[in-house]
């Protein structure tokens, strides 16, 4: 049976775009695997009709309600129905915005399915729970895992996938990042942290404080790759990612820092595979009906204030920024 995802797009096509200012809406779509060789190309469907060629690398600005702009990279698929759409590659989330520039590609290429991967740990990983730190990979369903303010949290799902080094190389967004022990202050995380681009690590800073008016932060890895000791590992011979669920989002404890579990959020529902979905949707059906203002454990930043919070830690007199403890 061919294997289905949910993704978000614009309808937009990058090399013959619309109008400055023409308003690009969200949109969620089907993608069907027909052929199930883990790529989205010319023998599959989009929203039911077959794509013609698919252009990844493209590039395209929309600015949002807010006034600030957000610049995605992604895959333009042109459809046999005659439509173009867009879908984001980079990990963002996309949001309904004003069109304000693309750039496009000339090369056509497959999307790998596997660039769609949702925010996890790696294997090895130590999280916090009542009997000590546990390894996250032995970690099952009904096992009590500590949150914030030592609440005591009951883990619903645990899912997993594995990564060779050859899939690493064909598709470095699979590359973790490592954020080494002390790298976050306060002598966190306790040991080497490896985590997936996308998953979130909290941050408390002052810096935090003043620019959102709230003590705390959720800021994706691949954002603090701009300060000392945290970069993206591209030397592991394979990699298997774990994503812990829970009734609601949490903030967990993984090495001792403060990070995130799963956000069954629109990001996180587009990216995880059909069979990860069913298995949620069975065991929350609440889910099917979440829109797209899913809450989240605390603050998430859009992309472009993350970039800005990190660079503004980066350049202050404090080399060091604080997780809570």
């Amino acid at each position: 049976m061919p294997t289905q995802y949910v993704d978000q797009f614009w309808i937009v096509d990058a090399a013959v775009p619309p109008a400055i200012g023409s308003k690009l809406t969200v949109q969620k779509y089907t993608l069907t695997d027909q052929d199930d060789d883990g790529d989205i190309g010319t023998s599959d469907t989009i929203n039911g009709s077959q794509v013609a060629v698919a252009y990844p690398g493209e590039v395209v600005v929309v600015e949002l309600e807010d006034g600030s702009s957000l610049e995605v990279t992604g895959t333009t698929f042109y459809l046999f129905d005659g439509s173009s759409v867009f879908t984001p590659t980079d990990g963002s989330v996309l949001e309904d915005g004003a069109f304000m520039g693309a750039k496009y590609g000339y090369t056509a290429a497959p999307l790998s399915v596997k660039e769609l991967g949702p925010p996890c740990l790696t294997a090895g990983t130590n999280v916090s729970t009542p009997l000590g730190p546990v390894p996250v990979e032995t970690l099952k369903s009904g096992m009590s895992v500590i949150g914030q303010k030592d609440k005591i949290l009951n883990l619903s799902v645990v899912l997993n996938a594995t990564y060779s080094a050859r899939e690493m190389a064909r598709n470095p967004r699979l590359c973790p990042v490592r954020i080494v022990a002390g790298a976050l202050g306060n002598g966190l995380p306790e040991q080497d942290l490896i985590v997936s681009r996308q998953h979130r690590m909290l941050v408390n800073t002052p810096i935090v404080e003043r620019m959102f008016g709230q003590n705390e932060a959720l800021i994706a890895a691949i954002k603090l790759t701009d300060l000392p000791g945290i970069y993206v590992d591209d030397t592991l011979t394979s990699v298997s990612y774990y994503h812990l669920v829970f009734q609601q989002h949490e903030i967990i404890y993984a090495e001792g820092a403060a990070t995130e579990s799963l956000f069954t959020g629109p990001e996180a529902m587009r990216a995880i595979s059909d069979e990860a979905r069913e298995e949620l949707f069975t065991i929350f059906p609440e889910l099917q009906m979440q829109d797209t203002h899913s809450k989240s454990a605390c603050l998430i930043p859009k992309d472009k204030e993350q970039k800005a919070l990190v660079s503004r830690i980066a350049n202050s007199d404090k080399p060091q920024f604080v997780l809570q403890a």
